[in-house]
């Protein structure tokens, strides 16, 4: 018989075949079978600062309470009973979320800016003529393009892959993830990708970030400027 694609990670999911059986007789381990398992925590969040600029525009600098949430789709262990742990997962996404904390989100890939570092400060210098100097201790040196929430999804797919080990992932035969990024409520970027998508060591890759702007790493033109009642 051959395996069904699973099914989309936006979609809440139904046990396959509709209602269950008895828990005696319910068997989701078998081929075709897949399970999706979401986690949203109060402490999937950081609070950082950013500004997105792209040719022609810079936002002001400005911040967000970002919070974060994941889900995870694969096939039901038959050994334990779970696609991958929820403790797991919630230590793995805590992390991620710690090594932004109260920093500047600093897109090193811009097209736009002007980056360096020196003496522990890093110097930013924009298409517009504004400059900025940060310590550098203060900020999270991103392989980005663009600091946008739709970017940040695809850096933190990645980083939460690395955290659990992409093999471990890979063993227990989970098909994809999706992850989350809000930058307020009601406003957030989810991105979603297959495991086997996963390159080592290609960070930027995960976020469509690998080439120079939006349009030729999306097929997307430049996104118009955001309003500033969406910040926080």
């Amino acid at each position: 018989t051959t395996a069904r694609a699973p099914p989309s990670l936006t979609t809440p999911m139904s046990p396959p075949g509709g209602d269950p059986p008895p828990s005696s007789s319910l068997d989701w381990s078998r081929p075709g079978a897949f399970t999706e398992v979401f986690v949203r925590s109060e402490r999937f969040k950081f609070n950082a600062a950013h500004f997105v600029a792209f040719k022609g525009f810079r936002e002001r600098l400005h911040g967000h309470n970002y919070t974060v949430s994941t889900r995870l789709i694969g096939p039901t262990s038959r050994a334990d009973g779970y696609v991958v742990d929820f403790g797991e997962i919630k230590k793995v996404v805590r992390e991620v979320c710690a090594a932004l904390n109260e920093r500047f989100l600093c897109p090193v890939l811009s097209d736009v800016l002007e980056i360096s570092e020196q003496d522990d400060v890093v110097s930013i210098r924009c298409e517009d003529g504004a400059a900025f100097a940060f310590p550098a201790a203060d900020c999270a040196m991103l392989p980005i393009v663009h600091s946008t929430a739709e970017e940040l999804g695809g850096l933190l797919w990645r980083r939460i892959i690395d955290g659990f080990g992409v093999d471990r992932l890979r063993a227990r035969r989970v098909d994809a993830l999706e992850v989350s990024v809000a930058e307020a409520p009601m406003q957030e970027a989810r991105y979603c990708r297959r495991i086997e998508d996963y390159v080592p060591g290609i960070e930027a890759s995960s976020s469509g970030a690998a080439s120079s702007d939006r349009e030729t790493a999306t097929g997307l033109p430049p996104a118009p400027p955001r309003s500033s009642e969406t910040t926080t």
